[in-house]
């Protein structure tokens, strides 16, 4: 062996652990770049696409369309199990007013019966009373 090379050995020898450190964080920083290089190939094309899929504003009208198309395609079949649900739940609340509504027609009917009984049966008895005021009268004027 040549002595370049024993000197060479000996030097590794003497500094492995920071020759050690330098090789992986030269390899660190190598992944990090490709990364870096990978993600901007992949992420630039992907980010215009979104980005140019986004509607521009111009109204309410054209933003509701959108948003209506994206249901339609995506979420059909969950919208239609939510307008079934909303149609049922609001036949049991038609149900129910309507069962309040007969319920309380049929408790002022029976309300307004006693109340006209009563007063019939005070009707008739001041009819009586004066009856009976009309015949003590005229017993007395005899």
């Amino acid at each position: 062996m040549s002595q370049a090379k024993v000197d060479k050995r000996k030097y590794e020898k003497k500094n492995r652990k920071q020759l050690e450190k330098k090789r992986k964080a030269r390899f660190a920083g190598k992944c990090i770049l490709a990364a870096l290089i990978i993600g901007a190939i992949i992420g630039v094309p992907v980010g215009i696409n979104i980005y140019r899929g986004i509607p521009k504003f111009v109204g309410d009208s054209s933003l509701k369309a959108y948003v209506s198309d994206y249901i339609d395609s995506n979420h059909s079949s969950e919208v239609d199990t939510v307008k079934a649900i909303e149609a049922k739940s609001s036949e049991e609340k038609a149900d129910t007013t309507e069962a309040e509504t007969t319920e309380g027609s049929a408790d002022t009917t029976e309300a307004e019966t006693s109340e006209e009984s009563a007063a019939t049966t005070q009707t008739e008895t001041s009819e009586e009373a004066s009856d009976t005021t009309e015949t003590t009268e005229a017993s007395s004027e005899n």
